[in-house]
């Protein structure tokens, strides 16, 4: 059996490499020997899984076996997750008896937060076979996502009109995720229709290209109705129509809602923005969530529900303005 050869990184530290069951495994101590020693008992031990390697290897591990499954925005976020979540857990031994709740209970982010995070965790577990603890999450408080209502549109488009980002900004509004919008061609565009596919995503290397789209349903047609849209369109030049850094047009963004009175977000905003038009011009849930690539009902059942929350304390006060007269 060949021994393992640790090499040094740049950190001073060494790392081995073996691989056990087609899965290659890396371990990192602080001198050569220490490094090969420790992985040559993995090799050694292959029944074991690697067990005892620590949560941040095995998170590494994981990557490397389904770096060509997983796209490159999902790797990114992973590797977030292991640089900055459960600190206290991802330098331990994968197999030791810890109390995952006390753990969760000890990271103060929010709950949708902690789920991701410790979903990428049991993903991991159950990959190497182990079987993850089962935990409790604190209770997600109900917030609003912040949206514009028609008339509020009809400003926007008003106080945007010439602004060096419109065309982004009413891409957006019809429904665009940043994503889709940055990777729009004036060649996508036909006969007044949006034809969505493809998208620009953050990655470990930067942004980058990608030929799918968030979701299946996300590659899809959209009739274009706010016509200044296709006047930018038919003026823009030839590839990307919105050749943009996302930050600058995020902050500028927020600038003009805020200096414009109108509920303050971001490009989500303007897309769940779309979904409240839909829902005024009488388009059904099904239709609206069609046209907008989304994958399930929950997110056009709130924004449909918040609606006519409002329509119905609106016509209440009519109610009670007639009886005042």
């Amino acid at each position: 059996m060949k021994s393992p050869t640790a090499t040094k990184l740049p950190s001073g530290s060494w790392r081995a490499q073996v691989t056990i069951n087609g899965v290659r495994y890396s371990v990192t101590k602080d001198s050569k020997r220490e490094a090969e020693s420790a992985a040559l008992m993995l090799k050694l031990s292959p029944k074991k899984k690697a067990s005892g390697i620590t949560y941040r290897q095995a998170i590494d591990n994981y990557l490397r076996k389904y770096e060509k499954e997983l796209s490159p925005s999902t790797i990114k976020g992973y590797r977030d997750i292991q640089r900055v979540r459960f600190r206290t857990l991802m330098d331990l031994p994968i197999n030791i008896d810890i109390d995952m709740q006390r753990i969760i209970n000890n990271e103060p982010v929010a709950p949708k937060t902690l789920k991701n995070a410790y979903g990428l965790i049991s993903t991991v577990l159950r990959d190497l076979g182990m079987e993850p603890q089962k935990v409790r999450y604190p209770k997600e408080p109900q917030k609003e996502r912040p949206f514009l209502d028609p008339d509020q549109i009809k400003q926007f488009c008003k106080v945007i009109e010439g602004d060096q980002y419109e065309l982004a900004y009413l891409l957006c509004l019809h429904s665009l995720r940043r994503s889709e919008m940055l990777a729009l061609k004036k060649s996508q565009v036909e006969d007044g229709i949006i034809h969505v596919s493809g998208s620009i995503v953050l990655s470990e290397d930067g942004y980058i290209f990608k030929e799918t789209n968030k979701t299946q349903k996300s590659a899809r047609a959209i009739p274009i109705f706010i016509s200044r849209t296709a006047e930018l369109i038919n003026k823009a030049p030839d590839g990307i129509l919105c050749p943009y850094t996302v930050n600058g047009m995020d902050k500028h963004l927020r600038t003009i809602l805020r200096h414009s009175g109108l509920p303050v977000g971001g490009f989500h905003m303007l897309r769940h923005s779309f979904a409240s038009l839909c829902y005024f011009a009488g388009v059904s849930e099904l239709t609206a969530m069609k046209l907008g690539g989304w994958s399930e009902f929950r997110t056009m059942r709130q924004i449909y529900t918040h609606l006519a929350e409002q329509q119905e304390k609106a016509d209440v006060a009519k109610l009670t303005l007639a009886l005042s007269e």
